[in-house]
């Protein structure tokens, strides 16, 4: 069995059910490939098509790449009378590769055993108004919560990678109940504590998650990988 990737997964459903989460992780040979959605709201098909959209990105994903994972699991969003609105993120990882994509605004991390970066940027309105408006502040964090865009509207020109730098042993996959509610200096203090344990890592991230100043907890979901040192380094997937 590949071991060349440690996987850690958690998930806590929030204050309101069903959780309208999801998250996968498939091994291929040396390949690994990982998922997680976060659904906007808790209508029935919201909840059903996150529960089968991040196997639909990995298994596509391990055989024809991400982009095509993110096309082919958005376009099983227009079965539905109402298409539901659902971000994503997507990790490949194997020896000597790595990469991330995304749509919408569940995020990425990589911790490199000092230093934790975002490598994803939200595709929210909040997010336009900041790079493209003289927008004040307060305005800007209002449409924080405003995805502009999710798996429904997936392709070519919409889903957003990154590379992973070599130095980078982490990567963390997580939906915005666990980065709008866990502080930087959290993560930063959780990554160095349980570094070496990706399963430790996603239970604490995920505990971490607490309620909001207006006392909601949104669901919560992480997934974990931990690439091993003796491995080579990453390249652009």
């Amino acid at each position: 069995m590949n071991n060349s990737v440690i996987i850690g997964t958690a998930q806590r459903p929030g204050t309101e059910a069903p959780c309208a989460d999801g998250h996968d992780v498939q091994r291929t040979g040396d390949r690994v490939t990982a998922a997680v959605v976060d659904g906007a709201g808790h209508h029935p098909d919201t909840v059903r098509y996150a529960g089968i959209a991040p196997a639909v990105i990995t298994h596509i994903g391990a055989r024809l790449g991400g982009l095509a994972g993110l096309i082919t699991a958005g376009q099983m969003a227009h079965a539905y009378d109402r298409p539901p609105h659902v971000s994503a993120v997507y990790a490949r990882i194997e020896p000597g590769r790595a990469g991330i994509l995304w749509i919408g605004d569940c995020r990425a991390y990589g911790w490199n055993g000092s230093e934790l970066t975002r490598f994803s940027t939200d595709q929210t309105m909040g997010e336009f108004l900041r790079v493209h408006g003289d927008v004040p502040a307060p305005i800007v964090e209002h449409h924080n919560a405003w995805a502009r865009l999710g798996l429904a509207q997936a392709s070519a020109a919409t889903c957003r990678e990154a590379e992973i730098p070599d130095d980078v042993t982490l990567v963390l996959l997580c939906s915005d109940g666990v980065s709008d509610q866990v502080d930087q200096a959290t993560w930063r203090e959780l990554c160095t504590t349980h570094a070496g344990n990706p399963q430790s890592l996603a239970d604490a991230l995920v505990a971490a998650a607490v309620t909001d100043d207006k006392g909601y907890r949104d669901d919560a979901t992480v997934v974990v990988l931990l690439r091993r040192r003796d491995e080579p380094a990453f390249v652009r997937d």
